[in-house]
């Protein structure tokens, strides 16, 4: 082979090689899109505005979605699963939504809308309250572990009876909130320590305080003198327990111990009172962790995991008023 045609082939592959790295440099490898908060349109679905807590958890999301630029879409759901199925089907269908937070009003119900919500890209969330549904059609569950609090609240009961009388009456949460049944179960696994008879056990419909009032009436006619604590799914219902008690000319706290949940300010009013033995606390403010998710989700982080639980902690009227006024300060529920 010549001098001259080996240059002309070494001059050939030269030009088609800067040909290649033009053509490929021309048509760049499109990059994936990362979101931020500001790309997020969040369709909340909220269970209602039954309690204190309820409000502080509303709340959360809307002063965290402010400070972070998220849209927010908001439904409260009147504690019906009906309308929180309808808002489901909406906030599928709206374009704007790329992200669905649920609060539960039932344990089930919700495998359609979430098989739908799967198909159209959405990503789901699920807060507060656990759902019975399989684990892949929602991206996680960030709420409490309410198994445990159950356990809890059975512990500070037996401290609270001490070595007197154990038998106790339940006044129930909604029937079909996992709050209420894993409350319910995690009581009844732990109150076996010390031997805490359950006389009788009633829920109250959407959680609603007059109701637990007129449950607990009617408890002390019953067992008139029987009574030695009361069981209450939540600080609203503890409180309207407090106020039948008195009522009948007992003294709560002292004649009948009470064991409440999620530690409300007002709750923490009838600690400092010392009508209320126990608190147990359920956190309300599950917004940033629940968007941090749900931001993760939209930028396809795997591995996360099925269910974060919250950070919650314990309150005894035996801490006594000056403690637990102190921490009351702090808390912004």
């Amino acid at each position: 082979m010549t001098k001259s045609r080996t240059l002309r082939i070494a001059l050939a592959l030269a030009t088609a090689a800067v040909l290649a790295g033009c053509s490929a440099s021309a048509t760049p490898v499109p990059t994936k899109k990362v979101y931020t908060f500001k790309d997020m349109t969040v369709g909340f679905i909220q269970t209602g505005s039954e309690s204190g807590w309820r409000a502080a958890n509303t709340s959360s999301f809307n002063e965290t979605a402010k400070s972070d630029n998220i849209t927010l879409k908001f439904t409260d759901s009147q504690n019906k699963i009906e309308n929180q199925i309808t808002a489901f089907n909406t906030y599928i269908a709206d374009p704007a939504v790329n992200v669905i937070v649920l609060a539960a009003v039932d344990v089930t119900g919700y495998n359609d809308v979430l098989t739908a919500a799967k198909t159209a890209g959405k990503v789901v969330v699920i807060e507060d309250r656990r759902i019975d549904a399989p684990s892949n059609l929602y991206y996680t569950y960030i709420g409490s572990d309410f198994d445990k609090e159950g356990n809890e609240g059975a512990a500070a009961m037996c401290t609270a009876l001490g070595s007197g009388g154990k038998n106790v009456v339940e006044i129930g949460g909604d029937q079909g909130a996992s709050a209420a049944i894993d409350r319910a179960k995690g009581f009844r696994e732990g109150d076996t320590a010390c031997g805490i008879n359950i006389l009788d056990s009633q829920y109250a419909a959407a959680w609603d305080p007059t109701v637990g009032k007129s449950i607990m009436e009617a408890y002390l006619k019953k067992y008139t003198g029987k009574i030695n604590g009361v069981f209450a799914h939540n600080d609203e219902l503890a409180i309207a327990a407090i106020q039948a008690i008195d009522a009948s000319g007992l003294k709560a706290g002292k004649d009948v111990q009470v064991v409440g949940f999620d530690a409300t300010a007002d709750g923490f009013k009838y600690l400092i009172s010392g009508e209320m033995s126990a608190d147990i606390e359920c956190n309300p403010l599950l917004a940033p962790q629940v968007f941090q998710a749900a931001l993760d989700g939209l930028n396809g982080v795997t591995g996360q995991p099925t269910w974060v639980p919250s950070q919650e902690g314990q309150f005894f009227a035996s801490q006594g008023a000056d403690a637990l006024k102190a921490i009351l300060a702090t808390r912004k529920y």
